[in-house]
C-alpha cells in the first residue's frame, strides 16, 4: 500500500474525530446522540461516495481546498436542512452558519497538516517511477525541468531518445532504441513528444506499451494544430474535432475575469497599498533620489500600448526605459533589490488592472521595443497579446521570468506558456497562478533580479 493511501483511512478518522469534538467546543450545538451521529454518518458516507478522503499530491495545495469546499457545502446543506427539521426550536440559523464556519477551518487546518506530511514523505521516498522521454523539444525539456525541480511526484527521467543531440539533455539512443531499453531498465512510463515523431515510430511504441503493462503519454506538438484546444462533435455516429473557441469570447468568462480583476484589486489597494506604499516610498528616497514610481510604455491588449506603474528600483537613469534590467545590474538600489526579489515592485500594477488595462492574471506585458524585436524572432510571439497583461503569469510562476534579450529559449517558452494559458483559460487556473504567486513571494528565484 502506497503511503498516500495509508493516509487515506487515517484522514477520514481525524475528520470524524474532529467533527464530534466541534460540537462538544461549541456550546450552541446541543450535544446529543442523534446529532452527533447524523453529523459523523453524513460525512462518513459523503466521503466515501465522493472520494473525498483521497489527499491528491500533484495539483497542490488549492485543488485539495477546493475540493474539500465542494464537498462541505453540499454537507452543510445537509446538516442545516437535518437541524432544521429536527432540532428547529433549540438551534438558532446563525448558531448553525457559525458553528460551520468553524468547522470547516478545522477541517481544512487537518487536511493542509496530512497533505504537509504527504508531499515531505514524498520527497525524500526512494520509490520513484523511471520514466524515459522520446522527441526532443521544447514542451519535452519543459516537462524535465519541471519534474526535476518537484522530486515529490515520484517521477526519475533517466533521458531522452532523438536521433539529434542536444545539450539541455542526455541522450540514451535514437528512436530504434527505445524498446530495448525499456525492457532492460523496466521502465514504467514513456512520454512522447509527438511533434517530433512519425506515425511509424508512435505506432510501434504504442504496441509495446500495450503489451507491457507500460504507460504511455503524449506531449502534443506545441508549434502546430495538435498545441490547439480541440472538442468532440458527432454528425450521427462520426466523431469530429472542432476548434473551441478562446475562452476569452465568451462573455461569461469576461464577466467573471474582470469581477474578479476588480474585487481582488480594490481589497489590495485598500488593505495593503494604503498602508505600504508610503513605507516603500520613504525607503526609497532615503536609498537615492528620484521618483517613488517608475512608468513605463509597455504592449496591451490588441497591442495597445499603456502605461505600466511600478515602484522604482534602480537609480535615476533617462534611458531606464529602454533598457532590460540584467542580473547584477548597477543601476539597482539595494531597496530595490529587495523589491524585485519579493515582487513588491509589481504592486502598483494593481491600479492599472483597476482602470482596466492589465489583469491579475496573464502574459506579463512586454516593453513596446522588447514586443517589436521579438516579434520577428520568436513564432506566434503576437498571439500572447490576444488578452490582457498580467501582473502575474503561467510562465512567471512556472520560472520563465528574468532576462531574456540573451536568451531566445526563455522567451519561446514564455510565448509557450502564454499561448497555453489563453487556450486552456478557466477561473480555476487563474487561482492557482495567484497562489503559486503568492509563495513564490517566499521562496528564493533565481530568475528574480
Amino acid at each position: 500500500m502506497s503511503f498516500n493511501k495509508s493516509l487515506m483511512p487515517l484522514n477520514l478518522l481525524g475528520e470524524l474525530v474532529i467533527i464530534t469534538f466541534s460540537v462538544l467546543l461549541f456550546k450552541n450545538i446541543p450535544f446529543q446522540l442523534d446529532i452527533i451521529i447524523f453529523l459523523n454518518l453524513a460525512w462518513f458516507l459523503g466521503t466515501i461516495l465522493t472520494k473525498n478522503y483521497y489527499i491528491n499530491r500533484q495539483p497542490g495545495v488549492l485543488i485539495n481546498v477546493l475540493n474539500l469546499s465542494k464537498h462541505f457545502m453540499l454537507y452543510f446543506l445537509f446538516v442545516f436542512v437535518f437541524l432544521e427539521l429536527f432540532h428547529e426550536n433549540k438551534i438558532p440559523h446563525k448558531s448553525i452558519i457559525v458553528f460551520s464556519c468553524f468547522l470547516y477551518i478545522f477541517l481544512l487546518f487537518w487536511r493542509f497538516i496530512l497533505f504537509s506530511i504527504l508531499k515531505r514523505e514524498l520527497k525524500n521516498s526512494k520509490n520513484r517511477r523511471p520514466v524515459v522521454i522520446v522527441g526532443i523539444s521544447v514542451a519535452s525539456i519543459h516537462f524535465k525541468e519541471f519534474v526535476e525541480e518537484r522530486p515529490e511526484y515520484g517521477i526519475t527521467i533517466l533521458g531522452f531518445f532523438s536521433e539529434k543531440s542536444n545539450e539541455k539533455v542526455d541522450i540514451l539512443g535514437d528512436y530504434e532504441d527505445v524498446i530495448p531499453f525499456c525492457k532492460n531498465n523496466k521502465v514504467s512510463e514513456i512520454i512522447c513528444s509527438v511533434d517530433k515523431l512519425n506515425k511509424e515510430t508512435i505506432n510501434n511504441i504504442l504496441e509495446f506499451t500495450e503489451n507491457n503493462f507500460v504507460s504511455l503519454k503524449l506531449i502534443p506538438d506545441s508549434a502546430g494544430y495538435m498545441g490547439r484546444n480541440f472538442v468532440t462533435t458527432f454528425i450521427e455516429h462520426i466523431p469530429l474535432l472542432a476548434l473551441r473557441k478562446n475562452p476569452f469570447d465568451e462573455a461569461t468568462n469576461q464577466f467573471l475575469k474582470r469581477s474578479f480583476d476588480i474585487l481582488f484589486s480594490l481589497v489590495v489597494i485598500v488593505f495593503i497599498l494604503s498602508w505600504l506604499t508610503p513605507i516603500i516610498a520613504i525607503l526609497i528616497r532615503i536609498n537615492s533620489k528620484g521618483n517613488v514610481f517608475f512608468s513605463q510604455e509597455r504592449s496591451g491588449i490588441r497591442n495597445k500600448s499603456f502605461r505600466c506603474f511600478k515602484f522604482r528600483t534602480m537609480k535615476f537613469d533617462k534611458n531606464a526605459e529602454f533598457k532590460q534590467a540584467t542580473k547584477n545590474d548597477s543601476r539597482i538600489t539595494k531597496i530595490g533589490a529587495f523589491l524585485r526579489k519579493t515582487s513588491l515592485d509589481e504592486l502598483p500594477q494593481f491600479f492599472n488592472v483597476l482602470i482596466g488595462n492589465m489583469s491579475i492574471v496573464g502574459p506579463r506585458p512586454h516593453p513596446v521595443k522588447l514586443t517589436e524585436e521579438y516579434s520577428q524572432k520568436v513564432d506566434k510571439y503576437m498571439v500572447r497579446h490576444l488578452v490582457k497583461p498580467g501582473i502575474t503569469g503561467l510562465s512567471q510562476v512556472m520560472g520563465y521570468r528574468g532576462e531574456t534579450q540573451h536568451d531566445l529559449y526563455l522567451m519561446k517558452m514564455r510565448v509557450r506558456m502564454d499561448r497555453f494559458y489563453i487556450d486552456n483559460w478557466s477561473f480555476y487556473l487563474d487561482l492557482k497562478v495567484v497562489w503559486a504567486t503568492i509563495l513564490l513571494m517566499f521562496r528564493k528565484d533565481n530568475n528574480a533580479y
